[in-house]
């Protein structure tokens, strides 16, 4: 697992923080990247972001409230879609 965000929250304003947790990739995604993006179920990225959670509870967080990779559907892209200069909607277009 790897971790990278911006977190204000010890600043005591409304200010958002963000979050990008990843875990190994399987399933569908392994063929182009040895990590994804693990996608937690509302309920889990809530209390992922309480204040004080122990790693225990991070752990168990990982194995109970993260979207299984079952419930994605994977699409073919271009190798454009890697890009981060490239934009426009021929990037979501259906390989064919």
């Amino acid at each position: 697992m790897a971790a990278i965000g911006s977190t204000p929250f010890e600043r005591g304003d409304d200010a958002e923080g963000f979050l990008i947790v990843t875990s190994a990739a399987d399933k569908g995604l392994v063929d182009i990247h040895d990590r994804r993006p693990l996608v937690l179920s509302p309920g889990a990225a809530r209390e992922w972001m309480r204040q004080g959670i122990s790693g225990k509870e991070v752990e168990e967080i990982i194995t109970d409230g993260a979207v299984p990779t079952d419930k994605f559907t994977w699409h073919a892209v271009k190798r454009s879609v890697g890009n981060v200069k490239n934009q426009g909607e021929e990037l979501i277009k259906p390989v064919t």
